[in-house]
């Protein structure tokens, strides 16, 4: 009996009375997985089991159980595989955990050879959206190759296996120093030479995978080992466009950014990848992405009266797309066929000949997806539509520059002695959000840098992407992604771009949160309001029938519900708070030269 049947029937006996133990689904050095299903709900799962070989290694089991420890803290996000279980006994370690229906990525690059660039980079931002979670809890996975990343049935990637994440409080002497764990092909430089990882190695190694995407080849091939190794250490990266002339210039540009040799070169961070590849898509077109399920698993285990049977389709159609049925029935078809191509023939006649069709729309131009500057970067919000305010009123916009954090204290001080002003506020925080400023000086420092305040609807597109979500990251009121007030968290201000998980869909940062944002939109006051202000604040200046200016996102004073992307408020020109700060915007057409 082979040891994987061993320890089928071992694995039944010990979990038995709650799964049925179905067959080896795969494995590697260090576990094997095994489909199961629940007795109760027949839902399928995947439980990995550490080798027998390994289960009296200290360090092995040690490591297997910091990989579901790992892997339970990033449970819940779609693009990461969920634990349900982790236990132990009769000398099995195992991990009970999400199965997801459908083909790894492996497979289906070996069955289509390299996708289009709209594909791949759908199948890019879904991981990297994973590696945002990943970071953030201090987690660098320093194993992704498309064999560990699973497409559904739906398209959607799942990244599975960090049987060799490494946690940035991972207990010391589960790695050696120097060892290098990985797959030789996907190796970050800096993880072949034995250093330590950061995420930026992942970036390096999802990378390599967009070149795969794009290719259906390595950036790097070799003999051996050392071969391959060298070329990352040594060998400038190949564009993806020497081995596919149709692949995307702009894929191409990102590919190039993640495989640069030194990881100060490449993306910092996940989000930011993620940024450039959320705009990218919206430009590349619809994607179609079908990942076939294996019928040995999805068709078996089908019960019917308690027995197994696979059930098939009753036409298979080969991979050339003919259909097998008998000469008659392709008679009919042949003969059904002719006559609707005949129609269309005069159809197109009608339409070409008699009406010829308007010309096609013009390409839309392609602007920079980021702006640079000394102060920070300005996020391209491309042209379209979204949906504005409460009531979700369908706008379009022309497309602007955003800055992805708000105005410092350091770009404002900067600015101020430029221009020989008095700074309100000399000792704080150089990254901390500047405030106690109004609104017109807002709008001096925005024109001074070449730029301009937003206007209410940049401000909200900008925040709320192009589907109207409440709040920058999506509709759940998550505390844990904005500075906002909660019980037990003393109120005070952090430094822009302290939350990356609450990113909005264009990368924007902090735009719920810290601090509130002035725009260039105005309104005049409620009675009410303008009572208010004057019973709070009975030594500012209020000017009836002047209007007032919108401020949005909230404030690390107030709660989350306060902080939705559509709720503004007003505030009189003369105002200032410690909660009120600003970011800028500009014209694709009116770029700054330095800022």
């Amino acid at each position: 009996m082979s040891s994987q049947n061993q320890t089928l029937d071992a694995l039944a006996n010990l979990i038995g009375n709650k799964y049925e133990v179905l067959r080896w689904i795969g494995g590697g050095g260090m576990a094997d997985v095994f489909l199961a299903r629940h007795r109760r709900t027949a839902g399928l799962f995947a439980v990995k089991v550490l080798n027998e070989s390994l289960a009296n290694e200290p360090r092995a089991v040690e490591r297997f159980m910091q990989e579901a420890r790992t892997a339970a803290t990033l449970s819940g996000h779609p693009n990461i595989v969920s634990i349900i279980d982790v236990d132990e006994g009769d000398g099995l370690h195992y991990i009970i955990m999400q199965y997801v229906r459908g083909e790894d990525l492996r497979r289906y690059l070996d069955r289509e050879g390299w996708v289009s660039g709209a594909i791949a980079v759908y199948i890019i931002a879904q991981v990297a959206d994973a590696l945002v979670l990943a970071a953030s809890e201090g987690v660098v996975h320093r194993d992704l190759k498309p064999a560990n990343i699973r497409l559904d049935t739906s398209g959607r990637a799942v990244v599975l296996d960090f049987g060799i994440a490494k946690a940035a409080d991972q207990a010391p002497g589960l790695t050696t120093v120097g060892e290098r764990l990985g797959t030789p092909y996907y190796m970050s430089p800096e993880q072949i030479r034995g250093e330590p990882c950061d995420q930026r190695s992942d970036l390096y190694t999802l990378g390599v995978v967009f070149f795969e995407l794009l290719t259906g080849k390595h950036p790097f091939e070799g003999d051996s080992y050392r071969a391959i190794e060298d070329g990352h250490l040594f060998t400038p990266a190949p564009s993806p466009a020497d081995l596919n002339p149709d692949a995307d210039p702009r894929c191409c540009e990102i590919v190039a950014r993640l495989l640069e040799k030194d990881p100060a070169l490449r993306y910092q961070t996940a989000a930011d990848l993620l940024v450039d590849l959320r705009y990218l898509s919206t430009t590349l077109g619809p994607v179609s992405l079908h990942p076939q399920p294996d019928l040995e698993i999805h068709e078996a285990d089908q019960k019917d009266g308690g027995s197994r049977q696979i059930t098939r389709p009753l036409v298979e159609t080969p991979r050339n797309g003919r259909d097998q049925r008998n000469g008659s029935d392709n008679a009919v078809w042949i003969i059904f066929g002719g006559g609707i191509l005949l129609i269309g023939a005069v159809l197109i006649y009608a339409l070409f000949f008699i009406h010829p069709p308007p010309p096609p729309p013009p390409t839309p131009q392609q602007f920079a997806l980021r702006l640079s500057y000394s102060s920070g970067d300005m996020l391209l919000v491309p042209e379209g539509k979204f949906f504005f305010g409460p009531d979700r009123i369908s706008t379009n916009l022309p497309a602007f520059y955003v800055d992805k954090t708000e105005v410092t204290n350091r770009a404002f001080r900067e600015y101020s002695r430029a221009r020989g002003l008095a700074y309100p506020k000399p000792t704080v925080a150089d990254a901390l959000p500047v405030t106690g400023i109004t609104a017109e000086q807002a709008r001096s420092f925005c024109a001074g840098a070449g730029k301009r305040l937003p206007i209410a609807e940049e401000w909200e597109k900008a925040a709320r992407g192009d589907d109207g979500r409440e709040y920058p990251w999506g509709n759940e009121a998550d505390v844990t992604r904005a500075n906002v007030a909660v019980d037990g968290r003393p109120p005070r201000l952090f430094p822009v771009g302290s939350f990356p998980s609450g990113a909005s869909f264009y990368g924007a940062l902090d735009m719920a949160g810290n601090v509130f944002e002035f725009v260039n939109s105005t309104r005049p006051p409620t009675r009410e309001e303008f009572a208010s202000f004057r019973h709070q604040y009975p030594r500012l200046p209020l000017v009836p029938g002047v209007a007032w200016f919108f401020v949005y996102g909230g404030s690390y004073r107030r709660s989350i519900a306060l902080a939705k992307s559509a709720d503004p408020a007003v505030v009189p020109p003369a105002y200032t708070d410690d909660a009120l700060g600003f970011r800028c915007a500009c014209d694709v057409s009116s770029v700054p030269l330095h800022y």
